[in-house]
């Protein structure tokens, strides 16, 4: 590598630096480079002054490109070299981007180099209209996705006990129903506290309402097994659960998510959404189940929402 190239590089990471630490206001953390290893450089994200978790995989390409008909900036790459490089960010547990920087104004663009349109046997393809900047901190943010969240999230062990209604000979919506009303007669509370949960009327009706697909249905019957549990070693208190109000005001939801072990399945997170009256006094409110559901679904292993074809 030439002087003149290693000078160019080292301004286009310069650059990316500048709009990290200024207008992104997180942290760069350099790597040094060896035979061009796939990553320049790693981002943390900060939430609060405070690093969220958030890590992005960064390599920065300071060259000219040509310009494509259908708005692609094509960096060239040897085909060897790209196919290393792909397996290296399609392997790191974050987000990984390649970040194009004009040597003359140095303006930059970048893109997520996970997908397989992003390049083709020996291109990296940009799209003209991502540039990297301050607006562009949000979408990158949003291909770290949830894992940083969800590790933080109560752990709670469930064993096939807990789940003898689905080996219930009845059909599973009436195994489920009669579990359902299990929960109502034998008391469930929140945490250690003296706050009970009520599974009425409105919560079953709510989880099996006719415009709600079937396979959302049978989610929720086969996660109910894991309430009492998920509601029980609950240890926040519930002001730091409130989760917003229902338009009108009438009603204030409370979400509670833990990282549920199952004897039968993988590890997943499992949301209880509960609610209570605005009416009711701070003091002693009446709260009600109202749904129980996987909020990851859709989802890639890192919590991104991925385009699904059929």
């Amino acid at each position: 590598m030439s002087l003149r190239t290693q000078r160019q590089g080292q301004l286009g990471v310069n650059a990316v630096e500048r709009i990290v630490l200024g207008s992104w206001q997180a942290r760069w953390q350099p790597i040094e480079a060896h035979n061009d290893d796939a990553v320049d450089g790693l981002i943390f994200l900060e939430s609060g002054g405070e690093l969220s978790g958030q890590i992005i995989f960064a390599q920065v390409k300071c060259v000219k490109t040509t310009r494509r008909n259908d708005g692609m900036l094509a960096i060239p790459i040897a085909a060897q070299q790209l196919t290393r490089n792909l397996a290296a960010w399609r392997r790191v547990v974050g987000a990984a981007i390649v970040i194009l920087v004009d040597p003359e104004d140095l303006s930059a663009w970048w893109v997520n180099i996970k997908p397989e349109d992003a390049t083709t046997s020996s291109q990296i393809l940009v799209p003209e209209d991502q540039l990297f900047d301050a607006r562009a901190k949000l979408k990158i943010s949003q291909l770290c996705g949830t894992l940083h969240q969800d590790l933080q999230a109560q752990r709670i062990h469930t064993f096939a006990a807990d789940f003898l209604h689905l080996r219930s000979k009845a059909h599973i919506q009436e195994s489920s129903r009669r579990l359902y009303k299990e929960l109502e007669a034998k008391p469930t509370f929140v945490g250690t506290s003296s706050q009970r949960v009520h599974f009425d009327r409105d919560g079953w009706r709510h989880i099996t309402r006719p415009d709600r697909s079937q396979l959302s249905r049978y989610q929720s019957f086969v996660l109910l097994g894991a309430a009492r549990k998920i509601l029980g070693n609950c240890s926040k208190p519930l002001a730091d659960l409130c989760s917003g109000m229902t338009d009108d005001k009438q009603f204030i939801f409370f979400q509670f998510d833990s990282m549920v072990t199952f004897p039968f399945r993988q590890t997943g997170l499992v949301r209880i959404v509960l609610r209570r009256s605005s009416q009711e006094p701070l003091f002693k409110p009446k709260l009600k189940f109202w749904t129980i559901y996987e909020p990851r679904r859709k989802h890639d292993g890192l919590g991104v929402q991925e385009l699904r074809h059929p």
